[in-house]
């Protein structure tokens, strides 16, 4: 696979704590689809540096992760690392001990550089158990649907740029 046309999708969180775990959820879920050859996905966990070696090598990473954005349980919002830093500069947003902009910081300073966009998901309980809320479970389809499009839109993309080669 040429390196310059890979995508990765990575599912953030932890498992057994409900909603934080929607990242892993989603991944598992994404596993059924038949996704185009460029497109790979993984199980990122908790995230922190470890992230960086999924990251190598790629044009683009799509991030699905639980994130504190104060609206409806299950709301969906899709953002690029830039606009966090600029609506959350000196507050954390994600949940996991290593912030994930940290970690993205990190792979640029290493000079790595691909296009990131992250898919975020309002949790509403974040407790112990394996079992996202019925709110998140209710939305499962609708994130689908969006990581879908997100992928569609690449390949649109990349499909244009090829055309016009």
């Amino acid at each position: 696979m040429n390196e310059n046309s890979k995508v990765v999708i990575i599912g953030i969180g932890n498992l057994l704590l409900m909603d934080e775990g929607i990242g892993i959820h989603v991944i598992n879920e994404l596993e059924k689809y038949k996704l185009p050859h460029n497109f790979e996905v993984y199980d990122g966990g908790t995230g922190g540096f470890k992230l960086i070696d999924l990251m190598h090598g790629t044009k683009r990473i799509i991030l699905i992760d639980a994130v504190e954005t104060g609206k409806a349980p299950g709301t969906i919002t899709t953002f690029k690392p830039e606009d966090v830093r600029s609506i959350y500069p000196r507050k954390k947003y994600s949940l996991h001990d290593t912030d994930l902009l940290e970690v993205i910081k990190m792979a640029e300073l290493l000079g790595n550089h691909p296009e990131i966009e992250i898919v975020g998901i309002q949790p509403k309980t974040i407790n112990y158990g394996t079992t996202p809320s019925k709110e998140l479970r209710d939305a499962m389809p609708d994130i689908i649907n969006t990581v879908l499009s997100r992928i569609e839109e690449v390949c649109s993309v990349h499909k244009l740029a090829r055309e016009r080669s």
